[in-house]
């Protein structure tokens, strides 16, 4: 038996070395902690707590000898979290605390000998997050560092001033990422619902639907946008870029736009890039508000109840005796005047002297004419929007319009050459001479 000077702590501590080994102080039984017979695996990992080399550090004993059967001979220090804060930082002053932190159950995470996971987790990170926020873990689209396993990239593991244990606010954080989205907010239109954060409109963690979107298509829009989420499902007729897989965003930025509206594109540009034939360069005049670039006037662009998305009704009939209740679209911007009377000084420039030709060509009670019968509704390579020509059965009727300053003449085939000026009642006009050429 010999008698041997141990350093522990501040102090050189003297042991007995022999048969009474298993009664030494701690810093002895330390050198028995981990033989093959005790606790061999504690410290085999590769990434070793640092106090665990003196195990005194954190045990200490309370019976003697060590060990004995049914009965606890060594005792922790202290216990969680103090423990751990006698070295460590203490967590719980900021807003949001992880609960495991806050109930000071710091093993629940980290093993407090040694771990081959680095910060000595028990388990890789993301299966570790996953034991408890299982409802995070499994989507058909997942988030890139979810599905890497790589929470921390968002989220403190502790505590945090922001909801969730987020390291910034989450259109900060997200902008770590997504810098193309931090130039966009640049534009002069900025989507209202990114003042709520990107999760306002997409799960940060994983989706059922692309782009990690909180429901399907323009579902996730009609959530604020109700008003033209009930227009569409009572729709008879609905645009079909609404009903396709990308939705709204098949017309609006979901993020920010130079353009009102969100558009992706100027308003015309936008229904040109799809209805291509709608307009050809050949059209010399164009319907006032398409020279303005505008659709909606006419159309609505999400659903309503007319046909081709008309804001209000027009016949689809070549031939429909006026009434008040007719031509709604139209009158919509025209007066009424223009067709409402047999005779006119004002009203129209379509007339003879004040005989209204207007009126004369609507209000037929077999053969009232629709609008869309000598006018184009879009463009046209004449004035006043006519057309060259109007379908009748399977014949290409031409119209042969032409005007005058005071008025003008057409020849269809319905009817001989006629005449009209405003000026000179019955007079015929010089710019269609009997043999058909113009002066």
């Amino acid at each position: 038996m010999s008698l041997r000077l141990v350093f522990s702590g501040m102090w050189l501590t003297p042991i007995l070395v022999g048969p009474l080994f298993l009664n030494a102080p701690d810093a002895a039984a330390q050198n028995s902690c981990g033989t093959a017979q005790c606790h061999a695996t504690l410290l085999a990992p590769k990434n070793v707590h640092p106090p665990s080399e003196s195990c005194d550090s954190c045990h200490e004993s309370v019976a003697t000898p060590h060990p004995q059967k049914g009965k606890k001979t060594f005792k922790l220090t202290s216990e969680p979290p103090e423990l751990c804060t006698a070295c460590h930082d203490a967590f719980g002053k900021k807003r949001e605390v992880h609960p495991p932190v806050k109930d000071g159950m710091c093993t629940t995470c980290h093993d407090p000998h040694a771990a081959n996971e680095p910060t000595l987790l028990v388990q890789p990170l993301k299966d570790l997050c996953t034991s408890c926020h299982d409802d995070k873990a499994s989507f058909p689209h997942m988030h890139g560092p979810v599905a890497a396993g790589d929470c921390t990239s968002c989220h403190t593991s502790h505590e945090s001033d922001i909801k969730a244990l987020l390291l910034k606010k989450d259109d900060e954080l997200c902008a770590g990422c997504h810098v193309d989205v931090q130039e966009l907010l640049k534009k002069a239109h900025v989507h209202p619902a990114l003042d709520g954060g990107c999760t306002s409109c997409h799960n940060p963690h994983g989706s059922a639907h692309p782009k990690l979107l909180a429901e399907e298509g323009a579902g996730v829009c009609f959530a604020c946008h109700d008003h033209v989420g009930t227009r569409v499902e009572k729709a008879p007729v609905v645009h079909a870029a609404v009903k396709s897989e990308k939705g709204c965003a098949s017309c609006h930025s979901p993020h920010a736009s130079d353009n009102a509206k969100l558009l992706l594109s100027p308003e015309k540009d936008a229904c040109l890039g799809c209805h291509k034939t709608i307009i050809s360069t050949s059209m010399t005049t164009l319907h006032g508000p398409i020279r303005d670039g505008k659709c909606t006037p006419c159309h609505d662009p999400h659903g309503g109840a007319n046909a081709k998305l008309l804001v209000a009704g027009f016949p689809t009939a070549p031939y429909v005796p006026y009434a008040d209740t007719e031509y709604a679209l139209c009158f919509s911007c025209h007066k009424r005047d223009l067709l409402q009377y047999p005779d006119t000084s004002f009203a129209t420039g379509f007339r003879d002297g004040e005989r209204n030709l207007h009126h004369l060509h609507v209000n037929n009670k077999q053969k009232g004419r629709s609008c869309a019968l000598c006018h184009r509704l879009h463009g046209s390579r004449q004035p006043k929007l006519m057309a060259d020509s109007v379908p009748f059965g399977k014949w290409s009727l031409p119209l042969k319009f032409v005007k005058t300053e005071t008025g003008g003449s057409c020849s269809p085939g319905c009817h001989k050459i006629q005449n009209y000026d405003r000026k000179s009642p019955g007079k015929r006009s010089e710019a269609a001479k009997p043999d058909g050429k113009t002066s």
